[in-house]
């Protein structure tokens, strides 16, 4: 009898826990300091997956409560200018070997609505980028919807991970 009590007081208890909208939660929990694990680009039709920052791209991205935001993302392994003063090919050759923005962001559901007010890549700016976000642990993973690559036409999806480290 004592053991039928103590087990429906229980369940009542678990029952009255306060149970945070998804929304809500997503919003709370990607406040803070990340740093890229990963970043991939694959092609929707192929399949095929390649990963233009390297295998171990350096960089953190940024979330604040007031729904501001602020990255930047290296390649691995980038290439030292030869002497103290950068040629204009060094200096292509490292641009093409980062990225850059702040601006806002809003949370939609599972979504991430960024809107970039300063890009490395001025095409960025003034844009909205959706992304679908999951966070894992302590793991955030943003994917895009497909888009057309500039280059080939190809559908493709960017996908990256991060991880918590504030």
């Amino acid at each position: 009898m004592s053991r039928t009590l103590l087990t429906a007081a229980t369940l009542a208890s678990l029952a009255t826990l306060p149970m945070p909208a998804a929304a809500e939660d997503l919003a709370s929990q990607i406040v803070g300091v990340w740093k890229f694990v990963s970043v991939t680009v694959t092609e929707v039709a192929s399949g095929k997956v390649t990963k233009p920052y390297g295998e171990t791209p350096k960089g953190h991205l940024l979330y604040t409560k007031g729904g501001r935001l602020m990255f930047v993302l290296f390649k691995d392994e980038r290439e030292k200018p030869a002497g103290a003063a950068v040629t204009d090919a060094e200096a292509v050759a490292l641009f093409r070997t980062l990225a850059a923005g702040s601006g806002t962001y809003r949370i939609e559901g599972k979504a991430m609505f960024s809107t970039f007010e300063t890009s490395w890549n001025q095409t960025w700016t003034g844009t909205t980028q959706k992304r679908n976000v999951e966070i894992v642990g302590n793991r955030l993973i943003a994917t895009s919807d497909p888009v057309k690559a500039t280059a080939t036409g190809l559908d493709i999806v960017f996908t990256n991970v991060l991880e918590r480290i504030e």
